[in-house]
């Protein structure tokens, strides 16, 4: 009887010792580094602005692998669940409807011929900032264009490193709603000495045609899309 009532305390016993080894588990990076370059820029509205052009993107056939799979490369699970007809499949609309964009607006173009468009932008108080692939603008929540299209490397200007007259693209923006500050990034990967970078601007206020705080992270391998997080002290 001693021992029955005694079980339930010992399995309570036992879950605690796993609970604390779980929480001793400490996940961390890999590896933690500093810009290895930085400075801080004049407004961008007084910058000299890099206007987009057709650009030759041959160098990207030895570093960025587009592999192809032919048809019967793809594999297929013939007994994957559920079979037949998906069941949770809506094939009706709604009984309600959005009203739809309250703004609606021709965005950057191709302007420098490249294909995909990498689109990414992000909207703030006042501000809509839009990038494709290798060049941005900024408009207002009306829809008027404010600067632009101008290349992507306009953000990075002046700013000498081996990414020096790189626009390499797959361009990042985000809009930091905590800080009211706008970031955008892209890498460097085609540069002078075989390194590869990852360039960050991030306004120094909620204006994106203010001035920029310039960042260059050195990777040691091909840094392909990376991706970025806002958090209350930290991307």
């Amino acid at each position: 009887m001693n021992i029955i009532r005694k079980l339930p305390l010992l399995l309570f016993g036992l879950l605690i010792v796993s609970s604390l080894q779980a929480q001793e588990r400490k996940l961390s990076p890999e590896r933690v580094t500093k810009s290895k370059h930085f400075r801080k820029t004049i407004p961008l509205r007084d910058m000299t602005p890099i206007l987009p052009g057709e650009r030759d993107r041959s160098w990207k056939d030895g570093i960025i692998r587009n592999e192809e799979y032919p048809e019967d490369r793809v594999i297929r699970n013939e007994n994957a669940l559920p079979l037949g007809e998906d069941p949770v499949l809506q094939d009706y609309k709604g009984s309600t409807y959005h009203r739809g964009p309250l703004v609606n607006i021709d965005g950057v173009g191709n302007v420098n011929g490249v294909l995909p468009p990498d689109t990414d932008g992000d909207v703030g108080p006042d501000h809509y900032f839009q990038m494709i692939n290798l060049s941005f603008a900024i408009y207002d929540k009306s829809g008027k264009k404010l600067y632009g299209p101008v290349d992507n490397s306009t953000l990075w200007n002046g700013f000498i490193g081996p990414w020096t007259g790189t626009n390499d693209g797959d361009p990042i923006l985000l809009y930091d709603e905590m800080a009211d500050r706008w970031m955008a990034s892209q890498f460097a990967i085609n540069t002078s000495n075989g390194t590869y970078w990852q360039l960050m601007a991030i306004s120094e206020s909620g204006d994106p045609l203010g001035a920029y705080y310039q960042y260059a992270f050195e990777f040691p391998a091909f840094n392909d899309y990376p991706k970025y997080g806002v958090w209350p002290d930290a991307y």
